[in-house]
């Protein structure tokens, strides 16, 4: 038995001890911390959608980093005229088909201001046959939080209204459940790798202690 402690797997072992928390700590933050927060964050967004519009002084508290608007209902004038459109994303009709939306601007182009709001339009499905909108709309629909991210120079809103401008259709009005709550599982994978590096590493150091036994 002289050989064992020189040819104990130590860097299995350390891995071993290292990792399996490591797994574990990841599971556990899945299913007791990322879980709650996510259906905390759907309730809320369902409940923002019984809210009354958004109004002005709700977009200056949002815009200043004191009030959440995402999904909330809003509604503006859309009365510019004649425009090319701002920007066009994809996206997807209200009957769930592929293609692109077409984002306005909704000052008047006569500013050249930054917008902090564009509206979608509509969709289409070839975005060049649209090259400009005869906007005199009132729109009504679905409020969008930081449809750029955090780049610079780009809307902090959008609007996905009910309605579209001709020639467009009406765009899909995104809701909370189009959030995916898949914490549960993660924290199920995560669970499973710990067990199975436990396995793996037990296996492994039962062979060893027979060898060594043989030894």
């Amino acid at each position: 038995m002289t050989g064992r402690a020189g040819r104990f797997p130590v860097a299995a072992t350390l891995l071993t001890l290292v990792m399996l928390p490591v797994l574990l700590g990841l599971s556990y933050w899945q299913f007791a911390i990322r879980r709650p927060w996510k259906a905390d964050l759907i309730a809320k967004l369902e409940a923002a959608r019984t809210l009354p519009p958004v109004t002005a002084h709700d977009y200056y508290r949002a815009m200043i980093g004191a009030a959440d608007l995402q999904y909330r209902r809003a509604e503006t004038d859309c009365r510019p005229g004649r425009v090319r459109p701002y920007d066009v994303k994809g996206g997807t009709s209200a009957g769930d088909d592929g293609g692109f939306l077409i984002l306005v601007d909704c000052n008047d182009p006569a500013r050249h201001a930054k917008p902090d709001l564009v509206v979608v339009a509509g969709w289409t499905i070839r975005p060049d046959a649209v090259t400009t909108l005869d906007l005199d709309t009132h729109f009504t629909g679905t409020l969008i939080e930081h449809p750029y991210g955090k780049e610079p120079g780009r809307p902090q809103f959008m609007l996905i209204p009910t309605t579209a401008v001709p020639p467009l259709v009406p765009s899909r009005i995104p809701t909370p459940d189009d959030l995916p709550d898949n914490h549960l599982s993660y924290a199920l994978q995560w669970l499973a790798f710990a067990v199975t590096l436990a396995a793996v590493y037990g296996v492994y150091l039962r062979q060893w202690r027979r060898a060594d036994d043989r030894a």
